[in-house]
């Protein structure tokens, strides 16, 4: 390979690597809420789907319907909280992506491309 393509491989590596890393945290993210008599408690993933629902004692003292809206309400808190984390996890490998974009390709020897 010429030295040019060498600094693009390199380039394309390094936003590989970044978008790996991404995708790792996001994946990662989990986020809780819990209704303040503790009745319910919800854990969401990145995209604020539902991964684990837990009743407390007060939850028995609820009617079906005011125990659903609790449900419901918990969960999107918790979702909004964890598609905030996420959002925050992209602008952060936005702005270095286009760091890494901006940054000029480098010649084996030095020299600019």
């Amino acid at each position: 390979m010429t030295g040019l393509a060498d600094a693009v491989v390199a380039r394309m590596a390094r936003q590989r690597d970044l978008l790996a890393a991404m995708q790792e945290q996001c994946a990662a993210i989990r986020v809780r809420a819990t209704s303040p008599d503790r009745a319910v408690t919800v854990e969401v993933d990145a995209t604020g789907a539902m991964t684990d629902l837990t009743m407390g004692g007060a939850a028995t003292r609820l009617g079906a319907q005011e125990l659903a809206n609790l449900i419901v309400n918990i969960a999107q808190t918790a979702a909004k909280a964890a598609v905030d984390r996420r959002d925050r996890l992209v602008e952060q490998f936005n702005s270095r992506y286009q760091e890494i974009e901006r940054e000029p390709l480098r010649r084996s020897d030095e020299t600019i491309g």
